[in-house]
């Protein structure tokens, strides 16, 4: 199990904190919950058109493998006008997924502490502005003292991303806040925002000893129960009854799912923690951001204040990638994407990060999100357990295309400029194996469709006819023309890498492949069996299909030549290389380059 599975968008929620006889006692004392009753798309001024192509969108990723299974549910006026389920909720078993499925929420775990915080706030128990220390003595460091509750909540208290190198390394979640104070920040609190669990399960922590109880225990009684969200708990008792409900988590991406981690196995995490550990459904996560919209109220009831309203909505940070100071991406036509108290929220361009949002929510990690609305009393979300699809971002695109903004992509009109560009390339190293890339424009986006990942827009340089990644600037995109000054080939310059993808349907297309074809009587001197020492075991060097490939134990390796000696590069894996050693003409060995010098070398077996 690879720690960072573990980690980054997700978490869960749990009544595990309570005895099964007492959840059940407070589950039924519950009031009124938010229902969300079927009704008929018209009714609720939302176009059948545009869900039927909602629905379009993601039956492709399951006919395409980017996901295993799923669950998309739609909810305007606080009706369900769409609620349909994908694929499987256990490849393995051929389980359907179906109504009740429940998943690992992640990272949407985050916003669920943060309102915990918000709740004792409200109660006078818990202190933004108060330094962590009051709360966790092992904050009380000249490093970390300084750092306050507010800085925790808004990702600004200069943490990393996580310090955990096991997951059962600490007792308890309060051991693993102060463990984080020792520590110290990695960069001066305050000075900027970074994405940082570590940071969240010390907010939980000090939910913890604001409260007096355990996380999961307070969250089930004081915000769980009262929202009704029976389907919500924290994964923590391997005896809760909703475990039989629980999807299948995957990881690995198109065409290499494998399941990663397997709830008839019981539960992965150790004890609540503050930025994930929630598994929920749909239906329960929409009860949750339906109080969000209310001004914090459920039926009659002033769960939360307005005030805490206001503080979680308020834009605080212009969100970037995890790990990165890039700015996240979105699809949705005329926002940016901003961080208030735990809650990612889509802000107009015009705004400049002062709201009020346009969109609220969170996502998490392994393949869960969800979009709310509030001046259009509209809930979109999107559930699957596939860790590494990409299809949330994609999801952005069609929403905001059929159901946000149809009539603004209908205008879009290609600048000349750009109408060279459009059309499709074909991808050959890495993960892309002969994987048809889409230029496009759309809504007035230069767009790099990676259908096994995401929508990536351009930005030109200036005095150039050269494009960079708006997420990632290093990542770089030029077009090259044949002597007609037709448009046949596009270049992706990243490091000291470059990728070529031929235009489909050229004649550029067409001498690429027959110039990286494996020609069988060439290489045959390269056939064999050959020693691997970093897996105990032997590789071996055959063809596959048009390439030269290493087959490991692992998994099939593709190679393509180098012009440097005789140096063969690893498509699934770019920096690593191949290189292959002769004495009297004869191959004697075969040596992997990796990254940072290292190198290994594996002795063909005669």
């Amino acid at each position: 199990m690879t720690l960072r599975y573990a980690l980054g968008f997700g978490t869960m929620l749990v009544l595990s904190g309570l005895p099964l006889e007492a959840q059940e006692d407070s589950l039924a004392r519950s009031p009124e919950a938010v229902s969300f009753p079927v009704s008929d798309p018209a009714s609720q001024g939302i176009s059948a058109e545009a869900l039927a192509a909602l629905v379009d969108e993601v039956n492709d990723y399951l006919e395409r493998d980017l996901i295993v299974g799923g669950e998309l549910m739609v909810i305007k006026n606080r009706h369900t006008v769409l609620h349909e389920y994908f694929g499987e909720s256990d490849r393995e078993s051929e389980t359907a997924w179906g109504p009740g499925t429940v998943c690992n929420i992640r990272s949407m775990t985050k916003p669920i502490t943060a309102t915990a915080a918000q709740l004792l706030v409200d109660r006078g128990k818990l202190d933004l502005d108060a330094p962590v220390a009051q709360y966790l003595p092992g904050f009380k460091t000249e490093e970390s003292g300084a750092i306050t509750v507010r800085q925790l909540i808004t990702h600004r208290a200069g943490l990393p991303l996580t310090i955990l190198t096991s997951i059962d390394e600490f007792e308890s979640l309060v051991d693993m806040g102060n463990a984080m104070g020792e520590r110290g920040p990695e960069f001066e609190p305050g000075s900027r925002f970074w994405y940082s669990d570590i940071g969240t399960d010390t907010l939980g922590a000090v939910v913890e000893v604001a409260a007096g109880m355990r996380l999961d225990r307070f969250v089930t009684e004081e915000l769980l129960v009262p929202l009704g969200m029976q389907s919500s708990f924290y994964f923590i008792d391997d005896e809760d009854p909703r475990r039989s409900r629980i999807a299948s988590l995957y990881a690995g991406g198109m065409g290499k799912w494998k399941r990663f981690l397997d709830p008839d196995e019981g539960s992965f995490y150790p004890f609540a923690w503050g930025s994930q550990s929630v598994y929920s459904t749909p239906e329960d996560y929409g009860r949750f951001l339906a109080m969000w919209m209310d001004g914090g109220r459920v039926g009659d009831k002033q769960l939360l204040s307005e005030a805490a309203i206001e503080r979680t909505l308020t834009p605080v940070s212009e969100m970037t990638m995890m790990g990165s100071t890039a700015r996240f991406p979105t699809s949705f036509t005329g926002l940016e994407v901003f961080y208030g108290q735990m809650s990612v929220l889509h802000v107009p361009k015009t705004a400049v990060g002062k709201g009020p949002a346009t969109i609220l929510g969170h996502s998490g990690s392994d393949g869960t999100i969800a979009w709310a609305w509030p001046k259009r009393d509209l809930m979109v979300l999107y559930f699957t357990q596939s860790r590494g699809g990409g299809t949330a971002l994609r999801l952005e695109e069609t929403l905001d295309r059929n159901l946000i903004a149809p009539q603004i992509h209908a205008s879009a009109v290609v600048p000349d400029e750009l109408q060279p560009f459009l059309g499709t390339y074909v991808a050959d190293w890495g993960t892309h194996m002969k994987e048809e890339f889409q230029v496009e424009y759309r809504a007035g986006k230069f767009i790099l469709d990676v259908p096994s990942q995401m929508r990536f827009e351009l930005a030109r340089r200036e005095g150039e006819e050269k494009w960079s990644f708006a997420i990632a600037p290093t990542l770089s995109v030029w077009f090259e023309r044949d002597g007609e000054g037709e448009v046949d080939c596009l270049r992706i310059h990243q490091g000291p890498l470059t990728f070529e993808a031929p235009r489909k349907g050229t004649p550029h297309e067409k001498e690429y492949y027959e110039s990286i074809r494996a020609d069988a009587k060439t290489l045959a001197k390269y056939f064999g069996t050959y020693d691997d020492p970093d897996e105990d075991d032997h590789a071996v060097v055959r063809i596959d299909g048009d390439y030269l490939a290493v087959d490991t134990t692992a998994a099939v390796f593709h190679l393509w030549k180098v012009p440097i000696n005789d140096t063969w590069q690893v498509r699934e894996q770019p920096m690593i290389s191949v290189s292959f050693q002769e004495e009297d003409g004869k191959v004697v060995s075969l040596t992997r380059h990796m990254p940072g010098g290292k190198t290994l070398v594996c002795k063909r077996i005669e």
